[in-house]
């Protein structure tokens, strides 16, 4: 039986100590007491990190969704590029002063829709 300090099952899986400890805290990797450390079985890191077969819904295996995009990169026909700037002003704008008065005017040109259709 070969037994791991929290550290060095933190490198053998990349991650940091803390990540190691909360999957004993959590269950998902079991522990003993050693002193006043904590060891981890070697067997149960490799059982960890073991490929879990994924099995397909229906049949079909899942592709990448075909609108999303596989690099970072924005054309320039992207619709992001339409809200670029939008949040530089130099002061308040006509909106962002009067929206009450833009809300209201819209909730009672709602309700005489209402009011004429009923």
């Amino acid at each position: 039986m070969d037994l791991l300090t929290v550290q060095e099952t933190a490198r053998m899986l990349k991650v940091a100590p803390i990540t190691i400890r909360r999957y004993i805290a959590g269950g998902r990797l079991p522990a003993v007491k050693v002193g006043r450390g904590l060891r981890v079985e070697r067997e149960a890191v490799e059982q960890l990190i073991q490929p879990v077969a994924v099995r397909p819904i229906n049949g079909r295996v899942a592709k990448r969704p075909t609108g999303r995009r596989k690099t970072g990169i924005l054309s320039a026909d992207d619709p992001i590029w339409d809200i670029v700037g939008t949040g530089r002003s130099e002061g308040p704008t006509d909106v962002s002063e009067n929206k009450r008065k833009y809300l209201a005017d819209a909730y009672f040109a709602k309700l005489d829709r209402q009011r004429d259709e009923g």
